[in-house]
């Protein structure tokens, strides 16, 4: 009886080994969402706007071109904050969720999502913060349809919440 429970343990260990070093299947081109965000600045230049983009933990940051264009690929089947900052503007952040962005119509297709972004100088609303992502997109698990919502509302920057996912 041991000996088979012994037998037993070793072989779930083994597998979850093989398991775990076998690693993540390769991305394709058809599980990828690429977002393009138009940026407007009041001093009209964009290209010093820092563009940080975090996905499980892991951040990544560019700038915009000369422009005010930033583009970049998400995985599918994650959830994405994008955060835009400028010195001497009010830090505005995106919430991007790519599950079921592949599905529907959307099977085996490139899919892309354009919007804009307007930075809105603290001078204007100072010692104000926005409460949380200005904007939520996600995907429906029916036919992969688009939804955005929104939320343009300023607090105090001591009492801005910590979003937990």
């Amino acid at each position: 009886m041991i000996r088979n429970l012994l037998t037993a343990a070793l072989l779930i260990s083994a597998s979850i080994f093989n398991t775990l070093s076998a690693g993540p299947p390769a991305r394709t081109s058809d599980d990828k969402l690429v977002l393009k965000a138009w940026l407007q600045v009041a001093d009209g230049v964009a290209r010093d706007v820092i563009v940080e983009v975090e996905v499980n933990g892991v951040k990544g940051w560019g700038r915009a071109n000369q422009e005010g264009r930033v583009e970049c690929v998400l995985p599918a089947n994650e959830v994405a904050m994008i955060h835009f900052r400028k010195a001497g503007h009010i830090t505005k952040s995106v919430r991007v969720d790519t599950h079921h962005a592949q599905a529907g119509e959307y099977k085996g297709k490139t899919r892309s999502i354009d919007f804009g972004v307007v930075l809105v100088p603290s001078a204007e609303q100072p010692g104000l913060v926005y409460a949380g992502p200005v904007a939520s997109i996600a995907f429906s698990a029916e036919g992969g349809g688009m939804t955005v919502e929104t939320d343009s509302r300023l607090v105090p920057a001591g009492r801005q919440q910590s979003i937990v996912f």
